[in-house]
């Protein structure tokens, strides 16, 4: 069955909910926070929200770090979360507060898996941002900063690939798509 693409967040709708996260983000937080993006899918989101933080505060200088977790593997279901690259071994999380990016919450396995990890380090505290909420029913945990709400629609673009497309496809589109079968 071939996948079809309906838009869902054109390329200037993406960057405006992307500054409004870093407005957000900065009034909430008067000194720079770690932040922990979550590859592959929150590269692109991460860069641009530490752009826009930086044309906002140009004196913040915002510190940003990489975790990469596997948890669906090459389907759509979520498993145990495992790490496969930690943090660089000269980022310290003891005493900071901590602001994870990733792309989307659905179930909130990973971020919640992420979350406990950093806790457990020493972190003061953990936030999560994410360019886009999913309706999940039962999900305990919730973004702290949010783009957009995406219902149940599965994504692509801005991170977001549809692996069952192919490898990586569509994850650095600059919008965001629906993808319909």
């Amino acid at each position: 069955m071939e996948a079809q693409y309906d838009l869902i967040a054109s390329a200037a709708e993406v960057d405006a909910h992307i500054q409004k996260i870093a407005r957000d983000i900065l009034t909430n937080h008067a000194s720079t926070p770690l932040f922990v993006a979550l590859l592959r899918g929150a590269a692109p989101f991460a860069s641009k929200l530490m752009f826009a933080i930086a044309a906002e505060v140009p004196d913040y200088h915002p510190d940003l770090d990489y975790m990469m977790i596997s948890t669906y593997g090459d389907d759509h279901n979520a498993k145990q979360p495992i790490i496969v690259t930690d943090l660089a071994p000269t980022t310290d999380v003891k005493g900071r507060a901590i602001v994870i990016l990733d792309d989307v919450i659905d179930q909130g396995v990973t971020s919640d898996f992420v979350r406990d990890l950093l806790l457990k380090r020493g972190a003061l505290s953990v936030e999560l941002a994410t360019l886009a909420t999913k309706a999940v029913p039962g999900r305990i945990s919730q973004a702290d900063y949010t783009g957009f709400d995406a219902g149940e629609r599965w994504l692509v673009g801005m991170g977001l690939d549809d692996a069952t497309d192919g490898h990586e496809h569509y994850r650095w589109m600059d919008s965001i798509w629906e993808i319909r079968r």
